[in-house]
């Protein structure tokens, strides 16, 4: 089956009873100990929620985004090409398919770092509801490609991309958020999904790898 097909997605999501009641719980993200090693990320739940909570379906994540990422930004002998991190679209799911959803994502948010706190320019994404289909409760987000270059990262280390989706109508984006740009309204609830990224600009090898989700990028 491929992890785009919907239809399996939704029923496989009704028999796991596990996945609603972590719903209901918490939103999950995922955050990594090691390559090999994966363990669920609470996220923080500022309110008992009144509305639906959107979660991402993580069994759709394909395998290769699981763990912290490898970048090489640039081989050696990658004169005028380099790399970046590809990051699909990602499937989540909200109980109530009318609703708007807003797809916000970030880069190693720090609440001492003003510039940071401000979704990732032109990564801003609406997911608009349906009173149409009552069995719409998947929905795809858009895409992320991390470049080193793009985030002016010049040293090797960890870098955190993060992906916050909520009901548009979620976001307290008053001067006084607690969080700038995704702290949920009272009743409201987000959810966050973490990709960890180690980055490499030493150019310690030949070229950068092309395997997802690495890809070159050509001038």
């Amino acid at each position: 089956m491929s992890w785009f097909d919907l239809n399996p997605v939704r029923k496989r999501l009704k028999q796991q009873v596990f996945l609603r009641g972590a719903k209901l719980a918490f939103t999950l993200g995922v955050f990594v100990c090691s390559q090999s090693c994966l363990v669920p990320q609470r996220v923080d739940e500022l309110v008992t929620s009144p509305h639906p909570a959107p979660h991402f379906v993580v069994e759709t994540i394909p395998s290769y985004l699981v763990g912290v990422l490898q970048l090489v930004r640039q081989g050696s002998l990658d004169q005028n090409c380099h790399c970046e991190l590809q990051i699909p679209p990602l499937f989540v799911e909200e109980d109530d398919p009318t609703v708007d959803l807003e797809v916000r994502w970030f880069i190693d948010y720090n609440l001492s770092v003003p510039r940071t706190q401000a979704p990732w320019p032109g990564s801003t994404f609406p997911l608009p509801g349906t009173f149409k289909d009552a069995t719409a409760t998947v929905r795809q987000t858009n895409g992320f490609n991390f470049d080193a270059d793009a985030d002016a990262i010049t040293s090797n280390g960890i870098h955190l991309l993060e992906v916050v989706v909520g009901e548009t109508a979620a976001f307290d984006d008053s001067a006084t958020a607690a969080l700038p740009n995704r702290t949920p309204k009272p009743g409201f609830t987000l959810a966050v999904y973490r990709f960890p990224i180690n980055v490499d600009v030493q150019q310690d090898v030949p070229h950068c790898p092309l395997q997802l989700p690495s890809v070159q990028v050509c001038q």
